[in-house]
């Protein structure tokens, strides 16, 4: 019986380190935008810099913006239509084939600046995601609800509120700092932290941080994330809206 629990132990090392190899990609990427004159500039093969755009509404776009950047010359400018009850408004941009493992702490942080102060319940700014062999591979993603951050999970997860009573409106018309740190867990052993300029908003421990495979629902998750994705990731029903970004950066933190 022993030998054969050790047979057990040693395939699954095995597999963990060629699922590593397959898998490998960076843990660390940055931006300030200032080299780009269109954002086809961004979009160079074999995700040297950024993967993909994602408009699905005719009224979407993504620009360089030299108007209103948070530092130097120039960010990101992303505009976007409302959702409908038939048609869910992205207007985004992601990064693929990174590689965040299970066990591993990751942030991401960004500069937001969100024009107007209307209503926008409801509106998601970045995601993380796992790209998988087989399904789709669920991640977290920063929500607006209330003009109040939350963390929600894409999957069977709670979502993650600000403390009641302490709770922080997102300011309008001027720049606001993200800040967005993970420990990653397919167990209940992850946590979770949000900072909104500086100040530590969401701190949340004993979290389901990844995805696991559910029989004939989900399957084929490495115990990773591998994409992250910013901007108007999915719009409001209620409103229009156009967001500037500038000075990202993911990064493995331990």
């Amino acid at each position: 019986m022993r030998k054969i629990i050790t047979i057990i132990i040693m395939f699954a090392l095995l597999s963990s380190c060629n699922k590593k190899k397959f898998f490998d990609g960076p843990n660390y990427y940055s931006d300030d935008f200032e080299v780009y004159s269109t954002t086809s500039d961004m979009l160079l093969p074999d995700d040297v810099l950024w993967s993909f755009t994602q408009i699905t509404r005719s009224g979407n776009s993504i620009s360089i913006d030299t108007v209103s950047p948070k530092s130097g010359k120039k960010c990101l400018k992303f505009v976007a239509v409302k959702s409908t009850s038939d048609a869910l408004s992205k207007c985004s941009i992601a990064k693929h084939n990174m590689a965040f493992w299970e066990g591993e702490t990751m942030r991401a942080s960004a500069w937001y600046f969100m024009k107007g102060a209307q209503s926008a319940h409801w509106l998601f700014l970045m995601d993380f995601e796992e790209q998988t062999s087989i399904g789709a591979g669920p991640g977290m993603r920063i929500a607006l609800v209330d003009n109040k951050l939350r963390i929600e999970h894409k999957f069977n997860e709670r979502d993650l509120l600000q403390t009641l009573g302490h709770e922080v409106d997102f300011p309008r018309d001027q720049w606001v700092h993200l800040e967005w740190e993970v420990k990653l867990s397919q167990k209940h052993k992850g946590t979770v932290k949000l900072w909104q300029d500086g100040q530590l908003i969401i701190n949340s421990t004993g979290n389901r941080t990844l995805p696991k495979d559910i029989l004939y629902s989900l399957q084929g998750t490495k115990g990773m994330y591998s994409s992250i994705e910013i901007g108007i990731t999915a719009n409001s029903r209620d409103n229009d809206m156009t967001l500037l970004v500038d000075d990202i950066k993911f990064e493995k933190v331990n």
